[in-house]
């Protein structure tokens, strides 16, 4: 039986933001995100996870992605890294990446925009004894995940975020398949990879190990574009990086992002319109909700 998520429900699960913190009180974030084709990306998602409330972001990527994200967001911390042949991150700086962040706690989001070189990246990243607090994977990182490319347990704490089609090949199902029954294929995602899933799509689904899920009724046909699902999975790293710091779940922090995310759409499409809005659009409506929220 699905459980609708609703606004009270929301106010109640956010991390709060306490008068006596700090930066280190609301947790840090790696987005491995990014590549030559795909610079937009590391931007949105990067954005999304800092206006989440983590304490800190870093962004992972080739340099001119790094220098685009500064452009907008001068708050993120620069993980500079050599350019592979395929235009993405150098897999042998993403080992060195591991390593650095090996007694520094920090939810690893990894998959936006990372292209061709998300196999290698995701790789180096996860696999046995990783050492992040948590994990959102996303985009290429599914993609890779689904066709094999890395192995082995995913970290405590993570969450996916795929829409059908990604959906679709991490279950060896097809997409009509997975759209027939929505909740059993996020419960199966969330059953087999022993993570939180969000079944991107009309009326997005939340499922925990446990078989509890979650339908979020908030959203809008305007977020049907490229960079909505960027913005999405940063939001949730941000609200998972903060709320784990005040004992909250992944299953917390996935129900918070989707309705939040649906809600500051439906918010913007009544100033700028489902067809025109934009998805960085969202981002002043993400502060009027949460300020409307009490955070």
């Amino acid at each position: 039986m699905q459980r609708e998520i609703t606004r009270e429900l929301v106010r109640r699960l956010l991390p709060g933001r306490m008068a006596e913190s700090n930066k280190g009180s609301y947790g840090s974030v790696l987005a491995a995100a990014g590549s030559m084709a795909y610079r937009g990306a590391a931007a949105l998602c990067t954005e999304g996870a800092l206006r989440g409330g983590a304490g800190l972001v870093y962004l992972a990527s080739v340099e001119p992605v790094i220098q685009l994200v500064l452009s907008r967001t001068p708050e993120c911390c620069a993980c500079g890294c050599r350019t592979a042949a395929n235009g993405g991150i150098h897999p042998q700086d993403a080992d060195a990446l591991r390593r650095w962040f090996a007694d520094r706690p920090t939810v690893l989001l990894a998959g936006p925009g990372l292209g061709e070189s998300a196999a290698d990246v995701c790789k180096a990243l996860l696999g046995r004894n990783a050492p992040w607090a948590g994990a959102v994977l996303d985009a290429d990182a599914l993609n890779a995940l689904a066709a094999g490319k890395y192995r082995g347990d995913l970290p405590a704490n993570t969450i996916m975020t795929p829409h059908p089609g990604e959906a679709a090949r991490l279950l060896g199902l097809t997409v009509p398949e997975v759209q027939a029954d929505r909740e059993g294929a996020a419960v199966s995602l969330a059953e087999k990879y022993h993570c939180v899933a969000v079944l991107k799509g009309h009326h997005t689904l939340v499922a925990a190990p446990g078989g509890t899920v979650w339908r979020n009724e908030t959203g809008n046909a305007g977020l049907a574009k490229g960079g909505s699902g960027d913005i999405l999975a940063g939001l949730t790293a941000g609200l998972l990086a903060a709320g784990l710091k005040q004992g909250r779940t992944p299953e917390n922090a996935a129900v918070c992002a989707v309705w939040l995310h649906g809600a500051a759409a439906d918010r913007c499409a009544k100033r700028r319109s489902m067809t025109a809005m934009l998805p960085g659009d969202l981002f002043e409506d993400l502060g009027w909700i949460l300020g409307e929220l009490g955070r």
